[in-house]
């Protein structure tokens, strides 16, 4: 849980943002904590009215919640986007520790990069030549910015994350360790024998600023032009987004997604997790598409999708239904058959005597 550096008084942490507070202003607090992981000096928030009960065996002193929310006789903030707020008070007052600005020992920058003399690049990173590294950014071990990489400012870029040739990342983005900007994308083609053969990648990858990417996603090169990932689009851990590919601005893509060639993702759409696609399909505007959906064709603007093969959100509601049903059907059919047979063989029966007599 993270401890602030000092104590902080409750009107100080209201004024900063700006919102109003109830009991006493001169409380301290001393860091924050979850619901019931908090110690009794630190900061919780609750989102609204399903947290009374975790917040009434809660040992924290003060909490951030939403107007309507009863929390008792604890000194409280009040806060519309509680969430947003808590967040923005843990960065301000208990801030996640920086390497020390400069080049460390045992990091290779090549003479003919270009770094920014606030910007951090930490003990076995590797900053090719032609590179470029904007103010205060961050290359964390074992980072590798190939060749004519540029970053821009205020990015941390976590170990282990490769950026390759030409790769461009925009201001205040986030790679989180074991991503991979701009690896050759899965592109075949057969060759004269009928093999497959990979198909030349020389396209580059462009992430646009606010961009925030999780552990071990990849975005590979496009083929010829650019795969896009557009301003504040968010992409979760052990995504796959492959060459051609363009995101929309503030789109959500969820772990274990993947996109194939191609695919458009619209401004502000929703790909859960394990979600997959077909190559070349549009996801449209503020579209959402459930978890483990299997695209095979386009999704319209602010459609919703389920399952696999797609289905619009009603028409998969109405099957999922009645496929509960099914192992019921399927006893009564097999009585109806059992019914029908047994009739079948009455009426033969009776016929055959009837012939008999004549």
């Amino acid at each position: 849980m993270p401890r602030t550096a000092r104590p902080i008084r409750l009107a100080t942490l209201a004024e900063f943002l700006g919102c109003a507070f109830e009991g006493d202003g001169d409380a301290n607090v001393h860091g924050f904590g979850s619901l019931l992981g908090a110690r009794s000096d630190e900061l919780v928030f609750v989102r609204d009215d399903g947290y009374a009960e975790s917040l009434i065996h809660s040992p924290a002193s003060a909490v951030l919640a939403p107007g309507h929310v009863d929390v008792g006789d604890r000194n409280v903030l009040r806060s519309i986007r509680p969430a947003h707020d808590f967040t923005r008070l843990i960065e301000e007052f208990a801030p996640v520790v920086r390497p020390a600005e400069g080049v460390a020992p045992g990091a290779h920058v090549d003479a003919t990069s270009n770094v920014d003399s606030s910007a951090s690049i930490e003990s076995g990173a590797v900053v090719g030549p032609g590179c470029r590294v904007g103010a205060r950014s961050i290359i964390a071990a074992n980072v590798t910015l190939t060749r004519d990489v540029e970053v821009g400012e205020d990015c941390w870029i976590h170990a282990g994350a490769v950026l390759r040739e030409e790769t461009i990342v925009g201001d205040r983005v986030v790679l989180q360790p074991g991503v991979v900007l701009g690896g050759d994308g899965f592109g075949l083609v057969a060759d004269a024998s009928g093999r497959p053969a990979s198909m030349a990648q020389r396209g580059r990858v462009i992430v646009e600023d606010d961009v925030e990417i999780g552990a071990n996603s990849t975005v590979d090169r496009a083929t010829l032009d650019v795969t896009r990932i557009r301003r504040g689009a968010k992409i979760d851990n052990l995504v796959q987004i492959a060459h051609n590919c363009e995101i929309g601005e503030g789109a959500l893509i969820v772990a274990q997604t993947g996109l194939a060639g191609g695919t458009i993702v619209g401004n502000g759409a929703i790909v859960m997790a394990q979600a997959g696609s077909a190559g070349h399909l549009r996801i449209g505007e503020r579209a959402f598409v459930a978890a483990r959906a299997g695209l095979h064709h386009d999704v319209p603007d602010g459609g919703r999708v389920f399952g696999s093969p797609q289905m619009e959100e009603r028409t998969w509601h109405r099957v999922t239904a009645a496929l509960k049903k099914l192992p019921e059907l399927l006893r009564r059919v097999r009585r109806l058959e059992s019914a029908l047979e047994n009739r079948s063989g009455e009426a033969d029966a009776s016929g055959g005597d009837s012939t008999d007599a004549e």
